[in-house]
């Protein structure tokens, strides 16, 4: 449900107080009051409820004076007060709110000067004002020495509305009629009406004790004024309220099929990369940062790669024994060539092995075995056959390509590759949706390596295993965790009955996949031509220092990290971020004890697990050290004139790196992202959220914003990672990492009902005419969701506990709706329609347009904020909510 509460724009201040008292002026004030956000004079219904709600009864009938477009009816109507009628001097905002709030009969509006109020005696238990008696103070020439005239005026409505003088507490117990005044000013001067005369009203008062005007607030109330489209109301698209402007302002840049605030901030991140390693001063006591600088200079020796031309890549094809598309090839070897592939060299042909902690017993690690072997983006581009048949087309052409770069034939190349293409069609046929994959209890399975070769037995499974983790020793009686055993059963099935020709054409361009984005300029314009389709991409732009950026991210992440976390993370930040997470744990934990869907033994356990999240923030420690950032990549050879060997050397050093993972625990140390990697994530089986150095930057985060705009950044972005541990997924891991039951059957019962919703819901939305999975979705849209809950709950106590903060100078936001703009802006986003479509059928997150429609709809304190009505866009009337 919704109720107005943050402020419009600030309206242009008459050129005279005297004219506060004129019916003109706020006629012309409110002319378009319908369709502008609440205006809220000294804050709004929460800066004053605490005190407000205890001195009130749910049948008292309540006076409102000098109402204006604020929320304050809708909000106590919504508290639970429904009786309030509503009067203005301004005939305009009275017609306004009546049309605003139509759905809601039980309000009344009626235009009325607060000096001839015409009610009959004892209409009403209370009256509350917050800034209409300072109006009639304007007449004044000093503001801060009333004369006696002004305190007979205010005297006198007082007088009129039966105002009695108390003694002892403010609001005591109910006379026959109360004043109730919460202005800043009022609220002390109800205790004597004569204080009017000693506390005075301060007109047109000094904008810096209730504006930020120091240069960051100037400047990133700019940055949200930019972003803005103020023709479209928040509550009609509030993603197009907030992110129009941005949508304007940034076309695609060229070569990109996306663009987003996580790509800007990720360019920015590359560009300090490169000036750090292109310093030609460059001095590290780590070997680890200088294996780092001299793959980026091998990537960027352009020369040398086009002088080698395809000749390492053909090289390496001979050295495992040929390729049928190109040449001689042993048609005995399937085994020595799936070794090759997919263990020195880290390709993923019919299924992916790697070695991870347990699910169900998180201390250990186990071999861990799933399925792979599609190279477009999923299943369905094979499966569609007719809504893909152009990305099919051009992928065949990028196969023959590459095939004859590499010394194909043109009169059997094409051919080869469509056998190729077909046996991947059959893949996809068996591939498992992930929409179907979102219950790890139902695809885990634990079993030995003898039982997994009688499961699948077109392979040598001891013989694959056992060298993928050389050197460590292997049985037939070691676990072996599988997801998915009926994928993994056709697989063996699919492979018994291909033709070994096909076999072996497979699993090399398995292999040419893998390396030719080290390869020379043709295998680059070679992929443009199919990403162009795929995507939706013209030619790249892309600088070369860029891609090598990336490639060095890739190979050497931690090392890379320290140059980064040294040359720009301010340590602060972390103590700052580490005490925004125990807020919006806080907060959380707090809203665990109203869900009234949930039994105590489940809320308890919930609350338990809460606690024991482990929050990563910045960096792990070992990059700092370097000793231990050298023992990490000690054993990877970087050579600064090769960069194809570097790649390969890269492959099979991190074979061995798997390998030595599996006799020991997890650890913490080992992150999944590098310290410069614009995201976040949760990870289940250590019960740990991760936040990198690179996400804890501007527009997620700046000490010097308010925090409503950290709070609805990087606070969301926490409460987001904190709400996967408890999403359709992430709840079915304990306290302490392990996949078990531990919710009671009633509670889950509830959960599935409540996620049904929200699974319907985002189901709903479309993208160019092509509807969202919501089942596909369906965890981090919970996440959204609770991450947006935990966040502003979380930016509500700590106001409550250091009080308001200045609000961005213009920008005509109060604090309460700076939070949802803020948050709406990190997802403001531009895509192509090809991408925009594999994003439907490939990303677990909805569309960012949607992630911030369907969050926001589902929000009570959003709808409130903004007074979005009951059958407005943004406000269906039927609020999804999980946690």
């Amino acid at each position: 449900m919704a109720s107005p509460g943050p402020s419009a724009p600030l309206p242009e201040l008459p050129e005279k107080n005297c004219w506060y008292r004129e019916v003109q002026y706020w006629d012309q004030r409110y002319r378009c009051a319908a369709d502008s956000a609440p205006y809220e004079w000294f804050g709004d219904f929460s800066s004053f409820r605490d005190l407000l709600e205890p001195e009130l009864l749910p049948e008292d009938r309540i006076l409102v004076l000098g109402c204006g477009n604020s929320a304050l009816s809708y909000e106590l109507f919504l508290a639970g007060f429904p009786d309030v009628t509503s009067v203005d001097y301004s005939s305009v905002v009275v017609a306004a709110m009546r049309a605003r709030y139509a759905h809601v009969p039980k309000l009344r509006w009626e235009t009325m000067d607060v000096r001839a109020l015409d009610f009959p005696s004892g209409s009403f238990d209370v009256v509350l004002e917050k800034g209409t008696l300072d109006a009639l103070l304007t007449g004044e020439q000093d503001p801060w020495t009333v004369s006696s005239e002004g305190v007979h005026t205010v005297d006198q409505v007082l007088s009129e509305v039966g105002f009695r003088k108390r003694t002892g507490h403010l609001l005591g117990s109910h006379t026959q009629l109360e004043l109730v005044l919460v202005g800043v000013s009022l609220l002390l001067a109800a205790l004597l009406v004569g204080c009017f005369v000693a506390l005075g009203v301060q007109y047109h008062r000094d904008p810096s004790h209730s504006t930020c005007l120091t240069e960051a607030c100037i400047r990133v109330a700019g940055k949200i004024l930019e972003s803005l489209d103020r023709g479209v109301s928040p509550c009609e698209d509030f993603y197009q309220f907030s992110c129009g402007g941005w949508i304007r302002r940034n076309p695609l840049p060229d070569g990109r099929s996306r663009w987003n605030t996580f790509n800007s901030l990720w360019d920015q991140n590359q560009a300090i990369l490169k000036h750090l390693l292109e310093n030609t001063t460059f001095n590290s006591s780590s070997e680890a940062e200088r294996k780092t600088q001299r793959f980026y200079l091998s990537c960027l020796q352009v020369e040398r790669i086009e002088e080698l031309g395809a000749q390492p890549l053909q090289d390496l094809i001979d050295k495992i024994g040929g390729w049928n598309i190109t040449g001689p090839w042993d048609r005995d070897n399937f085994m020595e060539v799936l070794k090759a592939v997919a263990g020195t060299y880290r390709a993923t042909p019919f299924f992916t092995v790697y070695i991870s902690a347990d699910s169900k017993s998180s201390n250990s690690n186990v071999i861990q075995v799933d399925q792979s072997g599609l190279f477009l983006p999923s299943r369905d581009y094979y499966l569609n056959r007719t809504a893909n048949e152009k990305v099919l087309t051009a992928y065949l052409d990028y196969m023959e390509e590459l095939g004859m770069l590499l010394g194909g034939q043109p009169a059997s190349t094409r051919e080869q590759m469509r056998q190729v293409l077909e046996l991947e069609i059959q893949l996809a046929n068996i591939t498992v949706p992930q929409d179907q994959r979102r219950d790890e209890e139902k695809i885990y399975h634990k079993m030995s390596i003898m039982e997994l070769q009688a499961l699948a037995p077109s392979m040598d499974w001891l013989e694959f295993l056992s060298f993928l983790l050389s050197p460590l020793e292997l049985g037939d009686s070691e676990p072996v965790v599988v997801y998915g055993t009926d994928y993994l059963q056709q697989v063996s099935e699919l492979i018994n009955r291909t033709e070994p020709s096909v076999l072996n054409n497979y699993l090399i361009w398995n292999l040419v996949q893998k390396t030719t984005s080290s390869l020379d300029r043709r295998f680059e314009s070679a992929q443009e031509k199919l990403l162009e389709t795929l995507y939706g991409t013209k030619k790249s732009c892309t600088p070369r220092w860029q891609t090598c950026i990336s490639n060095t991210d890739d190979a050497l992440g931690f090392a890379l990290g320290s140059l980064f976390v040294k040359a720009t993370f301010d340590r602060q930040s972390k103590e700052i971020a580490e005490g925004m997470i125990s807020e919006i744990r806080t907060a959380f934990e707090e809203a665990l004890g109203h869900l009234v869907w949930m039994d105590e033994k489940t809320r308890q356990a919930a609350k338990e697990k809460a606690d024991a999240i482990y929050d990563m923030i910045g960096f792990p420690d070992f990059i700092l050290d370097p000793k231990e950032l050298d023992d990490v990549y000690d054993g990877y050879e970087v050579s600064e004139d090769s960069f194809f060997q570097n790649m390969l050397n890269l492959y099979n050093f991190s074979a061995k790196v798997m390998a030595d993972q599996l006799r020991k625990p997890p650890s913490r140390d080992q992150w999944s992202m590098t310290p410069q990697t614009v995201n976040a994530y949760y990870l289940p089986t250590k019960n740990e959220i991760v936040f990198p150095a690179g996400i804890l930057q501007a527009p997620f985060y700046a000490r010097n914003h308010p925090k409503a705009l950290n709070f609805g950044g990087i606070g969301v972005v926490m409460g987001h990672e904190l709400t996967h541990a408890f999403d359709d997924q992430g709840r079915e891991y304990d306290k302490e990492g392990n996949l078990r039951p531990w919710w009671q059957n009633e509670s889950l019962a509830a959960f599935r009902n409540h996620t049904a919703c929200m699974e319907e819901q985002y189901s709903q939305y479309q993208v160019n005419g092509e509807k969202l999975n919501g089942r596909q979705t369906l965890g981090e849209n919970i996440a959204d969701n609770g991450g947006l809950k935990a966040a502003y709950n979380a930016y509500k106590a700590w106001l409550r506990k250091h009080g308001e903060e200045q609000q961005l100078p213009a920008v005509g936001l109060t604090n309460h709706q700076l939070f949802f703009v803020g948050f709406a802006q990190v997802w403001c986003s531009v895509r192509t329609p090809e991408s925009s479509h594999e994003g439907l059928v490939t990303d677990p997150h909805s569309p960012a347009r949607f992630r911030v429609l369907g969050t926001l709809s589902n929000s009570r304190d959003f709808l409130r904020h903004f007074g979005c009505p009951v059958g407005s866009p943004m406000n269906s009337g039927q609020l999804c909510e999980v946690w």
